[in-house]
């Protein structure tokens, strides 16, 4: 992944994903939300290649990746397992992900203001190894993002 995970997060990740593929899927992103002892979030994202993962997939999945994580058990205390569809507005984590949008609408939250402002959104024009680049679609006005610049990004579906 090309955008910096939470530790454990990635290291979740780095367990699951082998798994995930090899079951005929795709790990979009992980999110670990650590709250009190008893409330812990861990969400994974999780695709068919292609896009279209449907509840039946979601059904069969959120088991097997439970008792995965039961043996490899990555996560102090208790928390609640969350194996969902990445959504119409899908995270964009890979620089595969960044690649597959080029050309689309996209936001991206920074982790320090930049002009005053974290949240950007943007024609991503551009992709390179180390970042992106977006046009704003009023202004014609180009910014670019390196990678570790950036705590989040999304696909913005356009409703017409």
């Amino acid at each position: 992944m090309v955008l910096q995970l939470e530790p454990l997060a990635r290291k979740v990740a780095e367990l699951l994903e082998p798994h995930i593929e090899r079951l005929g899927f795709e790990l979009v992103t992980v999110e670990f939300r650590r709250g009190t002892r008893h409330n812990s979030l861990l969400r994974l994202l999780v695709d068919k290649p292609g896009g279209g993962i449907t509840l039946s997939d979601l059904e069969r999945l959120s088991p097997a990746l439970g008792d995965l994580l039961d043996v490899y058990d990555p996560v102090e205390g208790r928390y609640t397992l969350e194996v969902s569809s990445p959504g119409i507005n899908r995270p964009l984590a890979k620089l595969k992900d960044f690649e597959t949008y080029r050309g689309q609408r996209v936001r991206i939250r920074t982790h320090r203001p930049r002009d005053g402002r974290k949240n950007f959104e943007g024609v991503l024009v551009e992709v390179r190894p180390d970042g992106v680049e977006l046009e704003d679609e009023l202004s014609r006005e180009r910014r670019a993002f390196a990678f570790n610049e950036i705590q989040g990004a999304n696909y913005e579906h356009k409703f017409d």
